[in-house]
C-alpha cells in the first residue's frame, strides 16, 4: 500500500460516520434505562422528549394531538434517526477500510 492510499485510508476513516462515539447500542441502552426512570405520576415533568417517545408509541393519542401531514413527518424523522443509528452502529467502519483496500489493489 502506497503512502497515498495510507492517506485516502486515514481520510475515509476521519470522514466515517461510525467514528462517532455519541451513537453506539450500549450508549442507547444506558439512555433508555434513564429515560424509563422518569415518573410523572410522582411529580416528574412530562417533557417534550416524553410526549415526543408517547406520540411515536400510541396512536390514538398521537391522532388526537396531531394532524395527519405532522403524524407522518413525525414517524419520518424517526425512520430517518433509526437508519442513522444503523448505519452508525453496524460496522460501517470495517466496510469502509475494506473498500478503500480493495480501492488500493
Amino acid at each position: 500500500m502506497s503512502d497515498s492510499s495510507l492517506g485516502l485510508l486515514a481520510a475515509q476513516l476521519k470522514a466515517c460516520p461510525a467514528r462517532d462515539q455519541n451513537c453506539s447500542r450500549k450508549r442507547v441502552i444506558a439512555l433508555w434505562n434513564s429515560f424509563r426512570k422518569l415518573a410523572p405520576e410522582n411529580g416528574d415533568e412530562i417533557t417534550p422528549a416524553v410526549l415526543a417517545g408517547l406520540l411515536i408509541y400510541d396512536d390514538p393519542l398521537s391522532t388526537s394531538l396531531l394532524p395527519e401531514a405532522e403524524r407522518t413527518q413525525l414517524t419520518a424523522l424517526v425512520h430517518n434517526a433509526l437508519e442513522r443509528f444503523h448505519d452508525q452502529t453496524h460496522h460501517k467502519l470495517g466496510k469502509t477500510i475494506a473498500a478503500t483496500i480493495k480501492e488500493s489493489l
